[in-house]
């Protein structure tokens, strides 16, 4: 299907198919792109040529590196030695008004026709040139990013072209180097100021530092400083910690002794307990302090039996003291009279008995034995005196760390402030450094600072115009006439909704159109009528069956035989898009042609609100179907025989309120399928499909749908919009009947019958000659006819 346009207004939409639009209107389409070539090829011939001259500057940062190395570095080949926004000021440059200005009136540009015809028009010479200058940046292709200026200028006259773009380049050529060689100068001046400045500072910076170094009381080490009073800060600290920690222990001890001395009762325990107390080491000390004081160290003999006597003591003691802990140890873990407690005091007791007779003779020459308090009393007179050269070492060790660390500050701050002045000579030698280099560079370059504007692509004269160009012109023509061609196709279709032809009306329904019926003529029916009969005199296929509708019809029928024979569709549905189309005439005549075939035919009214088969039949309404959908008659009893041989007709039945409703149902389908099994061929007139549901409703149950269109009467939208519906159920048109066109082929609305007037003009002659009598009665007359149109034919073929 075309993909539908949509135009909506507050009263009328339109639906425009737009391939449908180009099949039909394709006359106004190409009459507009044709129209549109001529003019393109007017305009080419009468238009006046304009010729540009073109010109390309490459833009470049100049670099005194090339004249002092030779070389040109990578940014500066690569072109990144400028930047975008320097491009855009160039560009701004060339188009400068006191540039164009200075242009105009150096090269006497002014003088030009051009310019002379935009002086009498009131136009500034300047704002000419603007109007006809155009500068663009880059290249083109893979080269659009280079720095390049392309400007181009459009005149009548190739030369004058190409004179007035070289004027402009020049002039803006002279300016950047002028500024150039001024800014040159000014740069020289500016950075010998500046060495001098920097030369000051810098003898300055070094003056300071150097003073400084000399008046801080350290040692430099390359970049480092060598801090002695961290050193000692830190060898007194190690100190401090020892003599605490040993001041700690000494004071733990004597609080320990005190404790023992304040107890009577444990005075009276025996030697070994009381040096219990004591550690291996405390005890030899104390040994060598009685002794000392006993003057007993001094004997020959004392001193040689002195190593072997204090060997077997220690060894005797340490044993001891290990047992005396254990004691202790058991004792507070299981109590007094535990088994382990009573068993190490005896191996105590040995030892101690062991101790006692094994004594070294030497110890007769002790003297005095000294007693538990005196030795205990003694030992912590020791302590004390420890204790207080401690603490007076702790005093002593204290003051000196916060000498040193006072110092280590001072040190500290020193580096600091040194620091700081070595890194702002460290600048003061860079910035100087530059500055150097900068002014050696423009010592070296000379006249080769600045920019480059080198000239890629000068001004020439063209001979040939840049427009109008036959190729681009012939092209715009043509588009502009097929937007014109297509305006108008798309206008007459809205204007205009109509049906060109026949298969322009099969293209939309998507269906073939088997017969194109033509207005009956009932008056000459109804003289040939017999009026015996009850049949309306628009039932044709009967009163006239030799006539050229009557043969239409037939044609209908064997259209749809042949298209329902494959499928072996049986039920057959007419509708129309509005009431008055002829769809119950239609039918009418072609279930007569039906039942003239043979056929077993059955039409049912199922066009409940404006019924129409019962009084083209002189049939009574009822029973009907209304009555066999409310199953209040029998469904044999809602058939009724016609004059017609082989057809019976069903009315619509009694009234209904709820025609929709009705037909809704699942009744329906069961009396569709009774009949089908009945009849040969089951034909359902239906109502309009743009005036109620019911159509909708009945199409997907019967096996085909034809739909019968007057030309006259329905336009192109309400028969999209009928078959729009069919397709909402998916339902596709099996026929089309075309119904009251005009007998001389000339249709209405832009329709034209071609059918009726050629090939379905012999339907009439074969008639008139046909030796079979339409009826008996008038047998005579129509020989008669026969021979006298005979006659007429033999006349003129001679």
């Amino acid at each position: 299907m075309a993909k539908d346009v949509t135009s909506s207004s507050e009263d009328t939409q339109f639906d425009l198919d737009l391939i449908g639009v180009i099949r039909r209107r394709w006359a106004l389409i190409a009459f507009g792109f044709g129209f549109g070539i001529i003019l393109s090829l007017l305009y080419q011939f009468t238009a006046t040529k304009v010729y540009e001259s073109k010109v390309e500057v490459l833009v470049g940062q100049r670099s005194s590196e090339m004249t002092s190395s030779g070389t040109a570095s990578t940014a500066a080949a690569s072109g990144d030695a400028i930047a975008t926004d320097q491009l855009a000021t160039h560009m701004q440059l060339f188009t400068s008004r006191r540039n164009l200005a200075e242009a105009i009136e150096k090269n006497g540009l002014g003088k030009l026709d051009s310019f002379q015809k935009a002086i009498k028009k009131n136009t500034h010479p300047i704002d000419h040139l603007l109007d006809n200058l155009d500068v663009q940046r880059g290249g083109k292709g893979s080269a659009r990013d280079a720095m390049v200026i392309r400007a181009t200028y459009s005149d009548p006259k190739a030369e004058d072209a190409a004179k007035v773009l070289q004027a402009v380049y020049e002039s803006y050529r002279n300016y950047v180097e002028s500024h150039g060689e001024n800014s040159g100068e000014e740069a020289i001046a500016l950075i010998e100021a500046a060495r001098k400045t920097h030369e000051d500072e810098l003898a300055d910076a070094d003056k300071e530092y150097r003073a400084f170094i000399s008046s801080v009381p350290v040692l430099l080490e390359g970049d480092t400083v060598r801090d002695i009073h961290r050193d000692r800060l830190e060898n007194l600290e190690k100190e401090l910690n020892e003599v605490r920690s040993n001041l700690a222990q000494q004071t733990s001890r004597l609080e320990l002794i005190r404790t023992y001395l304040n107890r009577p009762e444990l005075l009276e325990s025996n030697d070994t307990a009381h040096l219990a107390l004591l550690s291996q080491k405390e005890v030899e000390r104390l040994q060598l302090f009685l002794d000392v004081t006993r003057g007993e160290a001094q004997s020959e003999e004392f001193q040689a039996e002195q190593p072997a006597r204090e060997e077997a003591a220690r060894a005797q003691y340490t044993r001891l003291l290990s047992l005396l802990q254990t004691e202790r140890t058991l004792a507070e873990d299981f109590g007094p009279n535990h088994p382990l407690v009573a068993a190490t005091q005896k191996e105590i007791q040995v030892i101690q008995e062991f101790i006692t007779a094994n004594a070294p003779t030497a110890t007769a020459k002790q003297g005095r034995k000294l007693d538990p308090k005196e030795m205990l009393t003694t030992y912590s007179m020791l302590l004390e005196h420890d204790i207080a050269e401690l603490e007076k070492r702790e005093q002593i060790l204290i003051a000196d760390s916060a000498n040193e660390l006072r110092l280590a500050k001072g040190v500290e701050a020193d580096f600091l402030k040194g620091s700081s002045l070595k890194a702002q000579l460290n600048r003061a030698q860079a910035r100087y450094d530059e500055v150097i280099r900068r002014l050696q560079e423009i010592n070296l370059s000379g006249s080769y600072a600045g920019f480059s504007t080198d000239l890629l692509a000068s001004p020439e004269i063209e001979k040939e115009a840049a427009w109008p160009k036959l190729p681009i012109v012939v092209a715009l023509g043509g588009i502009l006439g097929l937007f014109f061609g297509g305006s108008l196709a798309v206008a007459s279709e809205l204007f205009d909704a109509t049906f060109r032809d026949a298969h322009d009306l099969e293209y939309t329904l998507g269906a073939p159109a088997i017969a194109h019926i033509p207005r009956i003529d009932l008056k000459k029916v109804k003289k040939e009528l017999s009026t015996e009969t009850r049949l309306d005199p628009s039932l044709v296929a009967f009163h006239t069956p030799r006539s050229p509708e009557s043969e239409l019809y037939r044609v209908a029928r064997t259209s749809m035989m042949v298209k329902t024979r494959a499928s072996g569709a049986t039920k057959l549905m007419m509708t129309s898009p509005h009431p008055g189309d002829g769809k119950s005439t239609t039918i009418s005549n072609l279930a007569i042609s039906f039942a003239q075939a043979g056929k077993k035919v059955l039409l049912i009214d199922a066009d409940m609100r404006r019924p129409v088969i019962g009084g083209l039949f002189g049939l009574e309404a009822s029973p009907g179907l209304s009555d066999a959908l409310l199953e209040t008659s029998d469904l044999q009893d809602c058939f009724h025989a016609s004059e017609v041989p082989n057809l019976m007709i069903m009315p619509h039945g009694g009234r209904t309120h709820s025609p929709a409703e009705l037909l809704e149902s699942s009744q329906l389908s069961k009396v569709l399928a009774d009949c089908e099994r009945q009849f040969d061929v089951v034909l359902v007139d239906a109502p309009p499909l743009l005036a109620v549901a019911d159509p909708a409703i009945i199409a997907p149950i019967v096996d085909a749908v034809m739909l019968t269109v007057r030309i006259r009467k329905n336009g192109r939208r309400p028969v999209e919009r009928a078959v729009r519906i069919l397709q909402e159920i998916d339902v596709t048109p099996t026929a089309l009947i075309i119904n009251a066109t005009e007998k001389n082929g000339q249709g209405t609305y832009g329709y034209s019958n071609g059918y009726s007037s050629e090939e379905y003009s012999y339907v009439g002659y074969y008639h008139e000659y046909s030796v079979t009598p339409e009826k008996p009665a008038r047998r005579s007359e129509q020989s008669a006819r026969l021979v006298e149109t005979v006659s007429s034919l033999k006349a003129s073929s001679f």
